[in-house]
């Protein structure tokens, strides 16, 4: 893992503020099309992931993302990491503004 250059975490409002950047996404498994899994964030947006090649999908139902924002609401996963079927995401919410708000220096 590369401590070098953390990526930051977003939510769905935050990805148009890192278009071609790394960065961290948690979601909720909306569905799975071929190589594409839609999930939706802690801030209850949408998001378009398309699946790194050869990685096996998802198993739970949160993930956290690690991948490169293609736009706003898409990105493309590099990692993942299953987070369980169980999970807050509104603390998780209020963590992702803290850390890209007031605390952001703590985060980065």
């Amino acid at each position: 893992m590369d401590t070098s250059a953390p990526s930051p975490r977003v939510n769905g409002e935050l990805m148009g503020r890192f278009i071609g950047k790394k960065v961290l996404l948690v979601g909720k498994n909306e569905g799975t099309d071929g190589s594409t899994m839609t999930v939706r964030t802690p801030d209850e947006k949408t998001v378009t992931v398309q699946l790194a090649a050869g990685s096996p999908a998802p198993a739970t139902a949160y993930v956290e993302f690690e991948g490169i924002v293609d736009g706003a609401g898409a990105m493309t996963e590099t990692s993942h990491v299953d987070f369980g079927d169980n999970f807050d995401m509104y603390t998780y919410n209020e963590l992702t503004k803290e850390a890209n708000g007031r605390s952001q220096a703590l985060f980065m």
